[in-house]
């Protein structure tokens, strides 16, 4: 997808904090002086600069309390980061399941920036297939995955992401419009689940479902994907019914519980 131009700030104060945790990450337990003399930040700096980190729980002292490694925050926060990878281990035996049910291509993504990101793909046994593969980043406003990533997220985030990047018309059936997008988001989110219908290939229907985490946050994107003829009408719903519960497996297996937020039982969204 073409990313509009923008200009990157830099923040000093923040650099050099990053500065001082990467330093620190390849240097462990180094005193004062050494981050001083090795960054050639000044003294006032990066006692300022260690004191905030510290309190925040970035920086912890070691030893006789002169000396200077990360802390615990950065590991906490790494696992994070590592838990939403795990989502890939988790639910590729879902895919699996959910590949050979229904004779469709499978693919599980998360929301990277502006983009979406294929976490894995289990190909159908048809001769027609997809042309995608993991790690491939995939367009937000003309994909089925793409809108399921921007439907639960609040109006005023999903509106800053469009508004920074370019909705390019891949077929005539793509929506281009930022207001009738967002409209359409609502729609999603309202139904539980998302329709591309030729709007991101030519001949190509795909079908996405919400991944729920342990909060009940939206941390990833199920999708069924065909041709048309494949993915008709008649057979739609059908599909719908397979890959809502797929998600709602996936999400389990992640620590959801099988009641989302409204109340209702999961991925059974009025349609």
């Amino acid at each position: 997808m073409a990313h509009k131009t923008k200009k990157v700030y830099t923040v000093p104060a923040i650099s050099r904090a990053l500065d001082v945790l990467e330093f620190l990450g390849t240097n462990p337990c180094v005193s004062f002086t050494e981050i001083h003399s090795s960054l050639g930040v000044p003294k006032s700096s990066i006692y300022q600069l260690l004191s905030t980190l510290e309190s925040r729980g970035y920086v912890r002292r070691s030893g006789d309390g002169n000396r200077y490694e990360l802390g615990l925050r950065l590991f906490e926060l790494g696992n994070l980061s590592v838990s939403r990878l795990n989502v890939r281990s988790e639910s590729l035996p879902v895919l699996r399941e959910l590949a050979a049910a229904t004779n469709q291509t499978v693919h599980i993504g998360i929301l990277d920036g502006a983009e979406g990101v294929y976490l894995a793909k289990v190909e159908s046994s048809r001769p027609i297939r997809i042309h995608s593969w993991e790690g491939k980043r995939i367009p937000l406003h003309s994909s089925s995955m793409g809108k399921v990533l921007l439907g639960w997220k609040p109006d005023d985030q999903t509106s800053d992401i469009l508004a920074d990047i370019d909705l390019p018309k891949n077929t005539e059936k793509t929506i281009t419009d930022r207001d009738l997008l967002m409209a359409h988001l609502r729609t999603v989110r309202q139904k539980g689940w998302a329709l591309d219908d030729q709007e991101n290939e030519p001949d190509v229907r795909c079908l996405g479902a919400p991944v729920f985490d342990i909060e009940g946050s939206v941390i990833a994107a199920v999708s069924l994907s065909g041709s048309v003829t494949q993915m008709n009408d008649e057979a739609l719903p059908g599909l719908l019914d397979s890959l809502l519960d797929g998600a709602k497996k996936i999400s389990e297996r992640l620590g959801n519980k099988p009641v989302n937020q409204s109340g209702r039982k999961w991925g059974r969204a009025d349609r």
